[in-house]
Parts: C-alpha cells; structure tokens; sequence
C-alpha cells in the first residue's frame, strides 16, 4: 500500500528513538498531560522540569500532592503527554508511566524560582512533589524546515500536481 502521508515515516527505537525524542523535547517547555479516570480522560497543561538534552526516557513535573492528577496517576499509572509547536510544526504524544516521588534532593536540583507561583513556600512546602514520566512509546510529526518546508510542499503541489514532502513522523519505542 503506498504511503498516504507528506511524511517520511521512521520506526525507531532504543538509542535512536531517545535520540530522536531529545532532539524533539527541545522544542517544548509544557505539555499536556493526560490521565484516566473513571468518566473518561483528563488533560492538563505541565512544565517540563530539568534540561531536555539529558532525557533518558525520564521527564520530570512538580505538583500538588493534593491535586486530582495525583490521584488519578495513583489509580492508572498509565499517562500520556501531548506536545505542540506550531512555530516550529514539530508535533509529539509520548505514553508511559507516572509515578509520584518525594525525592527532596531531587526536588532541590529541579526547582526554580518560578514555581514559587504554585509553591509559594518554595522547597518548603510540604504539598510539592514530584510525578516521574518513564517513557515507553510514542509518536512525532516534525518538519525540520519549519513553516519554509511545508511551503515548499504547498508550492510543489500546487505548480506540479504532486504531492510535497512535509518532512518526518515516526513511531518511537524506548
């Protein structure tokens, strides 16, 4: 069957696919972060913790431990994280597992003075914790041309009748 997409399509995994995540993840400061509960999903926008050029399959998110999300990733541990840059046309959703973590060293070489807007007592207050993202698989859409690229497809099309090439989407497995 032929490719029905304006994209290249990738299968990777293992160190390609936490390479390619890495490069992707730069793109992005929040996601949103999806849990099951009962009544369907919930989705959530969430700040990204740490440097992205160090993923490993880890992302890192402060919260509340009296918040919903905690008690929804305590009773499915399964999440995603839906990720866009429309500036950039570099689209991701990675699903894994969360786990919440009181791991204060950790807390303290992650925190940074603007999560005082949520934590007011900053490293002292006795409701942040933190939830760890293990990755296990995911899907991305990037045009590593940006918006030039996917001109560029627009105006093969449009002067040559063929379809344009819009740039990678991939599955990764980690």
């Amino acid at each position: 069957m032929p490719n029905e997409s304006n994209y290249e399509t990738l299968h990777l995994s293992g160190t390609e696919a936490i390479a390619k995540v890495r490069e992707l993840l730069k793109h992005f400061r929040s996601t949103m972060m999806v849990t099951k509960t009962p009544e369907g999903v919930h989705s959530r926008p969430m700040g990204m913790q740490g440097e992205t050029i160090a993923f490993e399959g880890t992302l890192w998110f402060f919260t509340d431990r009296n918040c919903h999300k905690v008690e929804e990733i305590r009773s499915n541990s399964a999440v995603s994280l839906i990720f866009q840059s429309d500036s950039d046309s570099v689209y991701m959703h990675l699903h894994g597992e969360a786990v919440m973590e009181d791991d204060r060293a950790r807390m303290k070489m992650l925190y940074t003075p603007l999560l005082k807007t949520w934590f007011p007592g900053g490293l002292d207050d006795p409701n942040m914790t933190l939830i760890r993202f293990q990755t296990e698989r995911g899907d991305f859409w990037d045009s590593p041309g940006g918006m030039l690229q996917v001109l560029a497809a627009f105006t093969k099309a449009v002067v040559t009748g063929e379809r344009g090439q819009g740039g990678e989407m991939g599955k990764v497995t980690l």
